[in-house]
């Protein structure tokens, strides 16, 4: 029977691209027994937007930035016509990856 503190191994997933873990809505890191079980949920939990391939792990930021440099961004004017007067040129966001078009590089 174990007692007290004990070390003991186990698995927590981060993204290959840019080093955020994978975590529950709380916001807490998830321990996986092995590795087998952590690579079955990656694949088989699809609301999370994580992504793994077989090979590479990838966060839902990762995989939405992928995608914008991959086919574009798609802006969408934000918090308007709930204001009035609407600026000219409005604020826009893109609607995968949430990045302003105001910080776009040209």
């Amino acid at each position: 029977m174990k007692r007290g503190f004990q070390t003991e191994a186990h698995v927590v997933v981060y993204c290959d691209s840019c080093g955020d873990i994978y975590t529950d809505r709380e916001g807490e890191s998830i321990c996986f027994t092995t590795t087998h079980q952590a690579a079955e949920l990656l694949t088989a939990d699809t609301a999370t937007g994580w992504v793994y391939d077989g090979d590479t792990i990838r966060c839902d930021g990762c995989v939405a930035a992928a995608e914008c440099v991959e086919s574009g961004h798609r802006f969408i004017a934000i918090g308007w016509p709930t204001i009035w007067p609407v600026p000219v040129p409005a604020p826009r966001e893109c609607s995968v990856c949430g990045l302003p078009d105001t910080e776009q590089k040209d």
